[in-house]
């Protein structure tokens, strides 16, 4: 298997969008120096990981299938931006079909959701008054990190790298992160917006801890059953629950063996989707 790794705007090496980096990628125009780990725009972010699994699959077109995985904030984002994904590749063989083209994207297995951000818990929202503040803070000083969530160093991977974000969560990623868990998600679960985005997918997996501390474990599992429409060709879903593994499952060193387990069942589900293409 090959490992890309998408960095969002304004994390990993990219810095800040607005300080010279010379990239240019739809929706993220209005990160522009706002400093890093700035992510005010949902919908932006959603956009870019629709983009970037597209250049991706025409970048590696002889590779035989993909996948997409995202854990926490990234699971949200790739549950959202696969209606995208899937239209794109759609219109694409349809193109191709008239131009009588063999070359084809890799076969697409489906997506990973790793503790997917489909909701909070109200002991982690923060009062009334405190979130009426800091959403008005969050518009005044975006960038800045006041009684805000703190992003430990030990989300390095690996220990001594600086790539991660560390500190206070800017404002405005803070605000964006607690409209979308407590209000967005919420209602476009209960009004099935969020289970058509599944439409014609393959594969759903989805692996998630049951004491995670900020995303609501029956949150997940009612959204998981809910989806009822993948792919009518071979469509399946795959719910795995890690027992007594938190939130950062996937990332914390202090789950070493949670994480092992984790990977396992990553990579049965993706051998499992890729070994049908050789039956």
């Amino acid at each position: 298997w090959r490992l890309i790794v998408l960095e969002l705007a304004g994390h990993g090496l990219s810095g800040d969008v607005g300080s010279g980096s010379g990239r240019s990628t739809s929706g993220v125009n209005s990160l522009a120096g706002k400093g890093r780990a700035t992510c005010p725009n949902f919908d932006d972010m959603v956009n870019h990981v629709a983009e970037f699994t597209i250049r991706m699959g025409v970048k590696f077109s002889r590779s035989k299938g993909m996948a997409l995985c995202g854990g926490s904030l990234g699971g949200a984002l790739v549950a959202y931006a696969v209606k995208d994904i899937l239209s794109s590749r759609q219109e694409g063989k349809v193109a191709q079909q008239k131009l009588k083209e063999q070359q084809e994207c890799p076969k697409f297995y489906g997506i990973v959701l790793l503790a997917p951000a489909l909701g909070i818990k109200p002991n982690a929202i923060p009062s009334a008054p405190v979130v009426a503040v800091l959403r008005t803070l969050s518009y005044i000083l975006p960038s800045h990190g006041i009684l805000t969530p703190t992003e430990l160093p030990t989300y390095s991977c690996p220990p001594s790298s600086t790539r991660n974000y560390s500190g206070r969560w800017p404002l405005s990623t803070s605000n964006m992160l607690l409209e979308l868990t407590s209000n967005r998600v919420p209602s476009d679960i209960e009004s099935g917006k969020l289970h058509k985005q599944m439409e014609g997918l393959p594969s759903l997996c989805v692996i998630t801890g049951d004491k995670d501390e900020i995303i609501p474990l029956q949150s997940i599992v009612n959204w998981f059953e809910a989806v009822s429409n993948l792919s009518s060709e071979n469509g399946e879903k795959t719910l795995v629950v890690l027992k007594g593994a938190g939130h950062g499952f996937f990332h914390e060193r202090r789950m070493k063996s949670k994480k092992k387990y984790f990977v396992q069942s990553l990579f049965d589900w993706l051998n499992d989707r890729a070994s049908r293409d050789f039956q």
